[in-house]
Parts: structure tokens; C-alpha cells; sequence
């Protein structure tokens, strides 16, 4: 991580943060329902069905995205969302209530250009059909990713590599939603913290040692 030293301060940068689609903290008053996507984008993120700010539960920040399980999710709209053929990296900090096949992030449709980063019923992190060999535990703050680098998808549980495989499509559906998957089905039951979608690169390619601080903004 680089830093930006301003006078006796010092904040830390992301070297790739002009490459960041969306970045949601989950920071603001509980039970609000205003979601800011801290990226460049500014983009406009809209709550379904009582996804809303908590202060239950947070990795950073005091408080983050709370879903029911039931019918919440949120959503999105960018082109930045369609990453093509290029590479890509989407992670998160979850905290699971419990796990039925919910999604992460995943794009609402069910074309060959869209996708799904989630949990099966095992608790297995999945992108598709490919799945980790570890997995997710309930209760507890887990970081989770996914990214693509020059055609091979690779898993990753707390920065553990879990599994890989050679995936070239070409991914160029948008919107997303947060919270479930493609068919609006299997909702996350619990919370999310710093989301973040990177378009054309891949953060991590081996094991890496998960962030300890909030994503920077700049």
C-alpha cells in the first residue's frame, strides 16, 4: 500500500484506484439506507426491500450492509461492471448468518456475458461452478475474492488460493446486484463490509495476507 503524506498527515493510496468500478464501505447512521460507492464513479446504489446501513456488525468503520436473507439486495448500474475478456478482481469481508446458495455480487441475468461470485450450500466460495476446496464460516468475519488474470480464474478464502481454472469470457453484462445472485434467488443472510469491484486487473495472483484497514479512497 502507498500513502499520501498531506502536512503530519499521512493516508494511504491505492496505486489502482482509477481501475476501481465500485467501492462500498457499508459506513453511515444505522438503518440507513444511503449506500455511497466511495470509487471515482460515484455511482448510484439503490436498496431493495430493506437492505439498509448496520451497526450490528462491522469489519471497519463501525458499521456496514445488513441483508435479510430474504428479499434484500442491493443494486447498480455501470459499464464499468462488464469486464470482457480482460482481467478483474472482486472481494469483500462477509459475515453470514447462515449460508443457502446465496450470491455476492453477481450481474441479474442469465446471458452467456454474466456472472455470479457467491457461497453454494457447502459454505464453498464459487464463481460459477467452480468452488474453493476450503470454506466460509457462519458467524465470523471472513474476506473473500475472486480474479481473473490472463484467462484463469483463481479463488481465495482469508488470501488463500483455493482453486483455479482457465475461464475466457467474455463477461459484458451490467448492471449488479449485491446480495444475491442472477436470478434474483439465494439471498445473502448477513453482512457485507468494504465491497470492492477492480476492472482490468487482478489484484491478487497467490496468497496474500488480507487488508487490515479500510480500502483508501484514493
Amino acid at each position: 500500500m502507498s500513502w499520501l503524506i498531506t502536512g503530519a498527515q499521512k493516508s494511504p493510496v491505492d496505486p489502482l484506484f482509477n481501475n476501481v468500478s465500485l467501492l462500498l464501505h457499508g459506513d453511515g447512521a444505522n438503518g440507513s439506507t444511503t449506500i455511497v460507492d466511495s470509487s471515482s464513479n460515484n455511482t448510484s446504489v439503490v436498496p431493495a426491500n430493506g437492505a439498509q446501513i448496520s451497526t450490528t456488525q462491522s469489519k471497519f468503520g463501525g458499521a456496514s450492509i445488513a441483508l435479510d436473507g430474504a428479499n434484500d439486495y442491493l443494486s447498480a448500474t455501470s459499464p464499468d461492471f462488464a469486464f470482457g475478456t480482460g482481467d478483474f478482481t472482486i472481494e469483500a469481508w462477509i459475515y453470514t448468518a447462515n449460508v443457502t446458495d446465496p450470491g455476492i455480487v453477481a450481474t441479474p441475468n442469465t446471458n452467456p456475458g454474466s456472472w455470479v461470485f457467491g457461497l453454494d450450500n457447502a459454505n464453498k466460495l464459487r464463481w460459477f461452478g467452480s468452488v474453493t476446496s476450503g470454506s466460509v464460516s457462519s458467524n465470523q468475519w471472513t474476506h473473500v475474492s475472486v480474479s481473473r488474470s490472463s484467462g484463469t480464474i483463481r479463488l481465495f478464502i482469508n488470501g488463500s488460493v483455493g482453486s483455479s481454472v482457465s475461464d475466457t469470457t467474455n463477461y459484458d453484462e451490467t448492471p449488479v446486484v449485491i446480495g444475491t445472485e442472477r436470478t434474483l434467488q439465494n439471498y445473502f443472510n448477513g453482512y457485507i463490509d468494504d465491497l470492492r469491484i477492480t476492472k482490468g486487473v487482478a489484484r491478487y495472483t497467490s496468497n496474500f495476507t488480507p487488508p487490515t484497514a479500510p480500502f483508501p479512497d484514493i
